[in-house]
């Protein structure tokens, strides 16, 4: 009876000392997420899970919060090893698995970061529904260089239309700033085919919760002078990107206006999404159309695009994009144009 007594105590007592163990376990995740969510004092937060981890180490959502922090603190190889640790014990475990992914992913965008200089030409033709008229073909050539600074991007386009052809050069540059970048942009050409000249200049900073905003101006002379004054607002949640941008430009005693709804959403890399832009109205930014950008300024328009971008062979990337644009050509008149825009981009 005695030795049964004493085996029932100390049953209790291996209980309680379990359950003890499991309360103070419970009590430093929460404290960790804590840190992590609220505070973001992640060293702190990796003390405390490390120190639930010594009570308990095959908690398993202790060990996810500790990768976490790894990642967040810029230690993937640490990380990697706390999900290998996981999928040792459970090797479909989802979240592991997708951890893991995401370090492969980070290691190579990594990679492709730390390529300096980009070589990308582009080639998009424009069809009309109007019998009888010559497509439009735009070919570009552009040469990118990143530095400390920020990105410089020199250009050369050449258009063919019906009537004439022509080259234009441009040098773009997008200079950083604290939580800013800004985004400059001067074009020339003596061939009718283009503007003659054509410069722009954006101001876009981020925001807390994946915002960001942006005012610019754009300024085009050809006979004579136009400028736009334009604004956006972004948004990034999840993998999606969303983008509304507007341009306001006075023109002989009007204000045209247009307005576009880019959306994105990406897959493994930033390289690698889906597009959809839905516009009226002729933007200033518009590669396409700007050559004609005076004489479409005051005429009702209808777009819309379908694109995809994919990276290949770790430092490439292809992209192809369509639109249909229902375009007013005069009062009460309109026709159907259809683009297609295929590019190739090598990083080196």
């Amino acid at each position: 009876m005695r030795n049964k007594v004493i085996f029932v105590l100390l049953l209790c007592l291996v209980t309680l000392h379990a359950l003890a163990q499991k309360v103070d376990v419970d009590e430093l995740l929460k404290q960790a997420t804590y840190q992590t969510n609220i505070k973001q004092n992640y060293p702190n937060a990796i003390v405390l899970a490390k120190r639930a981890l010594a009570i308990s180490p095959d908690y398993t959502d202790v060990r996810l919060l500790l990768a976490k922090l790894y990642k967040l603190t810029n230690q993937p190889e640490r990380a990697r090893a706390e999900y290998n640790r996981i999928l040792e014990k459970s090797p479909t475990h989802t979240d592991a698995l997708a951890g893991v992914k995401s370090i492969d992913n980070n290691e190579q965008e990594q990679k492709i970061a730390n390529l300096k200089n980009r070589l990308t030409i582009t080639y998009n033709p424009t069809f009309f529904e109007k019998d009888g008229k010559k497509a439009w073909n735009l070919i570009s050539t552009s040469y990118a260089r990143e530095e400390k600074f920020g990105s410089i991007i020199g250009r050369i386009n050449y258009l063919d239309r019906a009537y004439a052809s022509g080259y234009q050069f441009e040098v773009e540059a997008y200079p950083k700033h604290k939580k800013a970048y800004s985004y400059l942009n001067f074009a020339y050409s003596n061939a009718a085919v283009f503007q003659k000249y054509k410069a722009s200049y954006s101001y876009i900073k981020s925001f807390p919760k994946g915002w960001e905003g942006e005012l610019g101006i754009r300024y085009q002379y050809n006979t004579n002078s136009l400028f736009s004054y334009g604004g956006a607002v972004g948004k990034y949640f999840q993998n999606y990107w969303v983008n509304l941008k507007a341009f306001v430009t006075p023109s002989e005693g009007k204000i045209a206006q247009s307005y576009t709804l880019t959306s994105r959403y990406y897959f493994n890399t930033a390289d690698d999404y889906v597009t959809a832009i839905i516009g009226t109205g002729v933007s200033p930014d518009d590669r396409t159309r700007n050559s004609n950008f005076s004489e479409r300024l005051e005429a009702n328009a209808f777009r819309l695009s379908l694109g995809y971008q994919k990276l290949i062979w770790s430092r490439n990337t292809i992209a192809i994009l369509g639109t249909y644009n229902r375009q007013e050509y005069i009062v009460g008149k309109k026709e159907n144009e259809y683009d297609f825009a295929v590019s190739f981009q090598h990083r080196f």
